[in-house]
């Protein structure tokens, strides 16, 4: 019996085939936990979640930082994210050759969950924190909460908010940010 060896590390074989995947449209490959993950394009709701924070976040954030859609971010170990919204350097993003950005680049990562996806959002939290992403922010829709996750530390983060929809949220930006959240 033939034994095939790997020489590379399995994080560099699983990045390997992310690099090789073409999904059809409307569909996100990411990495969580090491494993290659593939999602639909959300519902309507969750875009429009989304433009709701865009709105709120945009205008405190410095010229040099822009909010992004479509980005991946990659953490130090294994996993690559495609965050619903992301805030990065512009400079960063401005490229024609890279779509892979690292994590610690990223100063705030926000994710909304789907129907029956919720744990994958969730898996992503130890990512971000070891990355170095400042702030993570969930909306978990079936929970009807927002989690605002800052501090990372040691591979996790050390402050945890909990917030019911229809009461505001504050993002710990260089400048405070509220988001409302009733019509969430």
């Amino acid at each position: 019996m033939a034994v095939m060896t790997i020489e590379q590390p399995l994080s560099a074989v699983v990045r390997a085939l992310h690099d090789e995947l073409d999904p059809p449209e409307g569909y996100r490959v990411e990495i969580i936990e090491g494993k290659i993950d593939v999602a639909a394009s959300p519902f309507g709701m969750h875009a429009d979640i989304l433009l709701q924070i865009r709105e709120a976040v945009a205008p405190a954030l410095p010229r040099e930082i822009g909010l992004y859609e479509n980005t991946t971010l990659e953490e130090p170990e294994v996993d690559r994210y495609q965050p619903d919204l992301a805030a990065w350097p512009r400079e960063l993003i401005r490229t024609e050759t890279e779509w892979v950005f690292p994590g610690d680049q990223c100063l705030l990562a926000i994710e909304v969950t789907s129907p029956d996806q919720e744990r994958r959002d969730y898996a992503k939290g130890a990512g971000y924190a070891r990355a170095g992403t400042p702030i993570y922010l969930i909306v978990d829709r079936k929970r009807s909460v927002c989690i605002v996750h800052a501090e990372p530390a040691g591979g996790q983060y050390t402050e945890r908010y909990e917030t019911p929809f229809g009461k505001p949220i504050t993002l710990p930006l260089e400048t405070p940010v509220t988001i409302e959240t009733s019509d969430f």
